[in-house]
């Protein structure tokens, strides 16, 4: 009995080794609970949405793509501990997602560590791919400095716009959103002037003060980097106040579907927004077909996270076909420069520091007959080379940490 009872454990045992080593393990961290849930959720959903279609096709190298989820609560210590979790206990392949910059740059730091690929999806910091840049860690999202390069640029059309303001999260991707609009701004009008900053903490119930602080500045523009269910608190709350009819608003992510949706009617129009990615931008048959499916499986259209997600594990997946192999070392040199037919459009991960390279678009809020939420329009497409930080800067970077 007791021999039988060895060889029965000894069949299983085998039988879960040889499931392990037939499946591609990619270890997702996701808030997936507050108010960044609905970032995190959407991203989780685009890369169950890729993990479902390349499987369906026979999965990578013989081997099916299997996507772990956990909710890191948009937290740095959460973030970390799962990281670690994942790798040593579970034995992913990747890691993958994360919402939050400083998060995203403890996650990459374990990456580094660890000598295991960190696939960022949403977080933004240039500082990821910039200052603190690693061998192992990549991001399938826009950075900063895209996003506040194009939205500057957007708004200095406007010759009107001579003080601005500023509100935003007390934590990395703010502060840096600012200082990189501010000198974009400069750039294109010397006589720019920065009037005032408000710095609240995330997730914050209570508005009233910020708001009463723009007000009394009086600015001819609020530069406001609030997102996901903090902008959409600030909008309900501020617009009662007349703000959006006193000075022009520039939001970053304030295209944000998942805001649109949650605000309806209740949008201003006229923001200057952007969003990184656009369900009804570029008009392109794999864009189209990306809607279809999401919309299919999931009963929404895709926000911007969720194609983030979506374009993470593709991009992995190609590079595992191309080395062939799931060897780390392989993996990062099939990565470096690997360029993809997305939804967004054309996109490249440059080879030197791992940074997505891919057109962008602002515009402004406006409504639409076709759908019951505010979309983008009045729109203006930016080629990376024009707003994304160059190769030189990076390199400058790197020479300055060494």
């Amino acid at each position: 009995m007791k021999k039988a009872l060895g060889v029965g454990v000894l069949v299983l045992l085998f039988a879960a080794t040889a499931m392990a080593a037939d499946t591609i393990k990619l270890g997702g961290m996701f808030p997936l609970s507050g108010r960044a849930a609905d970032l995190g959720i959407t991203c989780r959903q685009g890369a169950e949405l890729a993990v479902k279609e390349i499987n369906a096709k026979g999965g990578v190298l013989g081997k099916k793509l299997e996507l772990l989820s956990a909710d890191d609560k948009a937290n740095v210590q959460e973030g970390v501990s799962l990281a670690k979790r994942y790798i040593q206990k579970d034995g992913v392949n990747f890691l993958f997602g994360v919402v939050s910059s400083a998060g995203s740059l403890a996650v990459g730091e374990v990456a580094k560590q660890e000598k295991v690929i960190f696939m960022d999806t949403v977080a933004s910091t240039d500082t990821l791919t910039k200052e603190k840049w690693n061998r192992y860690t990549f991001r399938v999202g826009t950075c900063n400095s895209q996003e506040a390069n194009s939205l500057a640029l957007y708004a200095a059309k406007n010759k009107k716009l001579v003080k601005f303001y500023n509100i935003g999260p007390d934590y990395e991707y703010g502060r840096t959103m600012w200082e990189l609009f501010k000198a974009k701004t400069k750039e294109q009008n010397p006589k720019a002037e920065f009037i005032g900053e408000q710095w609240p903490k995330l997730f914050i119930p209570d508005y009233t003060s910020y708001i009463n602080a723009i007000l009394s500045a009086k600015p001819d523009a609020v530069f406001c980097t609030l997102w996901g269910g903090d902008l959409v608190a600030f909008i309900k709350q501020a617009k009662p106040y007349g703000v959006f009819d006193k000075m022009k608003w520039v939001i970053a992510t304030g295209g944000d579907i998942t805001v649109a949706k949650a605000l309806g009617k209740e949008m201003p129009k006229g923001l200057i927004v952007d969003q990184r990615y656009y369900f009804h931008w570029p008009n392109s048959k794999r864009n189209q077909a990306f809607v279809k499916a999401y919309t299919a499986d999931y009963k929404d259209y895709p926000s911007a996270w969720a194609a983030e997600g979506y374009d993470g594990v593709y991009f992995l997946a190609e590079a595992i076909r191309k080395a062939g192999s799931l060897d780390t070392e392989k993996v990062v040199a099939a990565l470096e420069g690997l360029t993809l037919e997305l939804p967004r459009g054309k996109a490249t991960l440059r080879k030197e520091d791992h940074q997505l390279s891919s057109d962008f678009m602002v515009g402004e809020t406006v409504f639409d007959k076709a759908y019951p939420f505010a979309i983008v329009g009045k729109s203006e497409v930016f080629h990376a080379d024009k707003v994304l930080y160059s190769i030189e800067e990076w390199k400058k970077a790197q020479a300055a940490n060494k």
